[in-house]
């Protein structure tokens, strides 16, 4: 069915063009798509209604159907969660009088956003498209003035603080923080392309032998060997014989917690652009895309800039790279979805395999790194793979780069070689606790990772470490809570954020994540009881084995390590006079 309608698009759009380029065209020009819109894109193009409509009720940016004034959005996150986004959602919906998802009479649309990439800095918000911090005094009252018709709100995009490691420590990643690179000229100063240079002097196997010998495991979460990767996608052949193979960037980054991708595109796009050519050099790739998370307005305009001006002074150099705008969908960090989304069709997860690298956009070849990834092979080309492999433990090997929210005292972006301890992370580079909090538990790896009780604080970041905890290195958003915080309620934000999110191919995630919601809505409202845990056990263990990728399968972890290392969180919601009939 998807061969079909791609051939459909291709017929009545042109080659490559899709129905997913045409809504958002439609949405940037008018701010919404109509159920009427749908329904004249799909007469125009001779295009199945289904199809157009499927499409655009997928993403959250293009399911908006009334045009508004001002959109307010109000990031709910894990980390805002902390930093009392609740209150700030509640007040809105006090003075708007409206829920997210409806429009004031002011003309003001309010929606819930799931991250903003200010951890740090929360709660956040993100009006008119530009991301703003609420936790300065007075700075929610300006912009609930200003939607209502009152004057600019006068807050700014703010900026995340970069802790470059001290100089007995590696650095990879962070190589050119603190640094103006986001030129060409200062980029080349900088020595940034010479790595380019050198692995266009090689040949394509020695490229990926070197990669390998670097023993670099993906940074996305999977933590999948990326030699192995590049050298699947160079060894495989298109169905249809052209010959055509793609890098692909999932700059999607939507793990609530993690704004580490953000950071390294606004401050060293051209690294990203040189590691991009390394990898279509090595695979033989003629086309990458870049795939841009929507609420990162800076960091796309940064990066789209550095793309051009790569592209002017000829260092693409038969690779042409394409930015990609995506449209609010936090599965489209699951690499078959997004896929499916720059083939222009609704994010469903694919089943595998094949498996992208050997079959992956438009049936072809494709190598699907992140951000992190792909910043760290122009490093590797230039010191060499075993330079890379004498950093780390055991089988993580190399650095790391982490994210920390605002309950710590010095939140920010760190880098540390693979092993670190969560305590020596959070206590000693961050400073501990922020306001004289106690630690109560920590969530690495955004919303999928288990929840660790301060007895695993000395668990090293490492893939196999992490797991064996009952956590996720993923990809390394790292939210600390104290004991402010409550772990029932965050459980149940953990399995609202799924029954969101799911793309709804699969039915123990699709409908597994409502019944989550309301599970843990009962037990916070009529009480925790024998059979509402018991039922609790039975539902992630469907979710965990019957869902058909991470997304439903990972979202019982932290619902589980809250059972099992937290029991007093849920005792609290005990009620007393035995247990209450369900």
């Amino acid at each position: 069915m998807s061969r079909n309608l791609i051939a459909l698009q291709n017929k009545f759009l042109g080659e490559g063009q899709t129905v997913y380029d045409e809504l958002v065209r439609l949405h940037q020009r008018q701010g919404f798509v109509s159920d009427d819109d749908i329904g004249q894109l799909a007469e125009t193009f001779s295009l199945p209604p289904s199809l157009v409509r499927a499409t655009a009720k997928f993403y959250d940016e293009l399911s908006q159907d009334r045009p508004a004034q001002h959109a307010l959005k109000i990031c709910n996150g894990e980390a805002c969660r902390a930093a009392g986004c609740d209150a700030v959602l509640d007040h809105c919906r006090s003075v708007l009088g409206i829920d997210p998802g409806e429009v004031s009479a002011t003309g003001t649309r309010l929606e819930h956003v799931a991250c903003l990439g200010y951890c740090g800095l929360g709660p956040n918000a993100m009006i008119d498209d530009v991301p703003v911090s609420l936790a300065a005094h007075g700075a929610l009252d300006a912009v609930l003035a200003y939607v209502q018709g009152g004057s600019e709100h006068g807050l700014h995009e703010p900026t995340n603080v970069v802790h470059v490691p001290q100089a007995e420590q590696p650095v990879v990643v962070l190589r050119h923080m603190g640094h103006d690179v986001t030129d060409l000229e200062s980029a080349r100063d900088r020595g940034i392309y010479s790595a380019l240079r050198k692995a266009r002097g090689m040949a394509p196997q020695a490229v990926i032998d070197e990669i390998k010998s670097s023993q670099l495991r993906g940074r996305g979460g999977a933590g999948f060997p990326t030699g192995t990767k590049l050298q699947t996608v160079r060894d495989s052949e298109a169905p249809d014989g052209s010959g055509r193979r793609f890098v692909v960037v999932n700059f999607d980054e939507g793990d609530a917690g993690s704004y580490i991708d953000k950071e390294l595109i606004e401050r060293d796009p051209h690294s990203q652009i040189e590691g991009i050519l390394i990898a279509a050099h090595a695979t033989g790739a003629q086309h990458a895309y870049i795939y841009a998370r929507a609420e990162y307005p800076r960091a796309r305009q940064i990066l789209t800039a550095a793309v051009t001006q790569a592209r002017e002074a000829g260092l693409l150099a038969g690779c042409e790279i394409s930015v990609v705008r995506g449209q609010g969908a936090y599965i489209c960090g699951e690499e078959t979805s997004l896929l499916r989304s720059l083939e222009g069709l609704p994010a469903l997860v694919s089943i595998r395999p094949p498996f992208p690298a050997q079959e992956g956009l438009w049936r072809c070849p494709t190598a699907v790194n992140n951000v992190e990834t792909l910043h760290t092979l122009p490093w590797i080309i230039e010191h060499g793979g075993a330079a890379y492999a004498g950093i780390g433990r055991q089988t993580s090997r190399g650095t790391k780069v982490l994210s920390l929210n605002s309950r710590v005292q010095n939140p920010g972006i760190y880098e540390v070689a693979l092993g670190t301890t969560l305590r020596q992370v959070i206590f000693d580079l961050a400073g501990g606790m922020a306001d004289g909090q106690t630690f109560k538990a920590v969530q690495v790896g955004g919303p999928l990772g288990g929840l660790l009780p301060e007895s695993l604080l000395d668990t090293p970041l490492e893939f196999e470490a992490m797991a064996a905890a009952g956590g996720l290195l993923g990809h390394g958003g790292i939210v600390v809570y104290s004991q402010q915080d409550d772990l029932v309620k965050i459980g149940r934000g953990l399995f609202h954020f799924c029954a969101v999110e799911s793309c709804g191919k699969c039915f123990p995630c699709r409908i597994g994540a409502v019944r989550g919601t309301e599970l843990f809505d009962q037990m916070i409202e009529d009480g925790v009881t024998d059979q509402r845990l018991a039922l609790l056990g039975d539902l992630c263990e469907t979710m965990k084995y019957g869902s058909l990728c991470a997304m439903g399968g990972m979202t019982p972890a932290p619902i589980e390590s809250i059972v099992e290392h937290f029991p007093e969180e849920l005792a609290r919601y005990r009620r007393t006079g035995g247990d209450v009939a369900d």
